[in-house]
């Protein structure tokens, strides 16, 4: 049996199931089957984390350094293949992992301290207010529709109104929605009516819209009645999502590993393109290094998981992950043992058509950016600054959106370097 669109929004809404319409575009077409790939995810360290405790390592001249930029020393610095990195447990088990997928990119310029400005730029590449994440701008641009196709846990997912961005807050909102004529969601024989009473109310649903239709001509009219009235069949589509979760959902205190689940399980069931995941507490003014070390922990334990989860799934060989936060940290301690905002951050990717294994770009002592060959991609002291928006150009056509209708607005600083490969 089915749901019309108008009752799934009332449902959702109650719920706690947020699902933002969009209003400047009508939605593209729908391909035959489910969305199969790729899948975009991000992840986003709120608050601005710090490089030189993970991927861009920074030590002390020693003990009697007066002005430590960390509390570690140079020669304490650890390194597998490409990569150097902090001697923070479970660094070193991270990147033995992803040694031949990982791409790092050090000495990104964000070009302000503002968080939010800072977001906005790693995330859609651009200043302007208007500029969508890209996870928004590929789901737009896919040309397929899921039911979740952009899924947002948090950090920039501002869309400009090109795709519907989906929040979900619980696992029992997701089966509230899913199986809405259930009086028990998690009873297949809690039906409220008998089988045969649906079937009735969805052909009535049916024959409504094809009688609606027939009167409407206008190509507007006809795009938002599609909209406001989309039905749903008995292969309900939350029902996939909800049959590809795992059984029992992670109950750590990491929420990017229960997102992580959550995301992978629509990925597989076609329901999604790209994703949002999020988590905070990187703005660390005091206390520095005892707070902000455990959430560097929890972002390389988060993508991990991500990994198991994509693999458990069958979808690896199509995720394509970026990982980055506001900007990162000074290079030294204020008086409360914390660091304050410093525009020269790094960014992680990793997955389908990157290639990994590299490190590229870096900082000097002083965790400035040093600049590169836009061919060679070298150190070169004539060469140019990174931006996240050099990132976002190698990303765009890695997704072949480089030259989409809905991409053109938005345009990107500095000229184009392959910076994936």
């Amino acid at each position: 049996m089915g749901i019309d669109r108008r009752d799934f929004l009332k449902l959702a809404a109650a719920a706690g199931f947020v699902v933002a319409g969009p209003t400047a575009l009508p939605r593209p077409a729908r391909a035959d089957g489910p969305y199969a790939g790729p899948f975009w995810v991000t992840i986003h360290a709120g608050g601005g984390w710090d490089p030189t405790l993970l991927c861009d390592p920074k030590g002390r001249d020693g003990e009697d350094d007066l002005e430590p930029i960390n509390t570690f020393d140079r020669g304490d610095i650890e390194s597998v293949g490409p990569f150097e990195f902090a001697p923070v447990e479970g660094h070193r088990a991270f990147f033995e992992r992803f040694r031949d997928e990982l791409l790092v990119i050090n000495g990104v310029d964000t070009g302000t301290n503002s968080h939010d400005t800072g977001t906005r730029h790693i995330w859609s590449g651009g200043f302007d207010a208007n500029m969508p994440s890209i996870a928004a701008l590929m789901a737009a641009a896919q040309g397929q529709t899921p039911a979740l196709g952009y899924l947002t846990f948090g950090g920039y997912d501002h869309t400009d109104q090109l795709v519907a961005p989906t929040r979900i807050p619980t696992v029992s909102a997701i089966n509230e929605i899913a199986f809405p004529h259930r009086m028990d969601p998690g009873s297949a024989e809690s039906l409220a009516l008998r089988p045969e009473d649906y079937d009735r109310i969805a052909a009535a649903r049916a024959a409504r819209l094809d009688r609606l239709g027939g009167h409407s001509s206008l190509p507007r009219e006809q795009r938002s009645m599609s909209v406001l009235f989309e039905a749903r069949g008995a292969d309900n589509e939350l029902a996939r999502l909800t049959d590809a979760l795992p059984s029992d959902l992670d109950d750590s205190n990491n929420p990017l590993r229960r997102q992580a689940e959550l995301a992978c399980a629509s990925f597989a069931s076609g329901l999604t393109i790209s994703a949002n995941l999020t988590v905070g507490g990187f703005d660390t003014h005091g206390d520095h290094d005892n707070r902000h070390t455990p959430r560097i922990q929890q972002v390389l334990e988060g993508i991990a998981h991500l990994w198991d989860e994509a693999e458990r799934q069958g979808i690896a060989d199509q995720l394509v992950v970026m990982v980055g936060s506001d900007f990162a940290r000074t290079p030294w301690y204020n008086d409360t043992n914390g660091k304050d905002h410093w525009s020269i951050t790094s960014m992680m990717l990793m997955g389908r058509g990157i290639r990994g294994g590299r490190v590229i770009g870096a900082t000097d002592e002083n965790q400035l950016p040093r600049t590169i060959n836009p061919n060679t991609l070298a150190l070169d002291d004539s060469g140019v600054r990174i931006t996240p928006g050099h990132i976002h150009a190698a990303i765009r056509r890695l997704g072949g959106i480089e030259d989409h209708p809905l991409a053109a607005p938005y345009g990107l600083e500095g000229d184009f370097i392959d910076l994936l490969g």
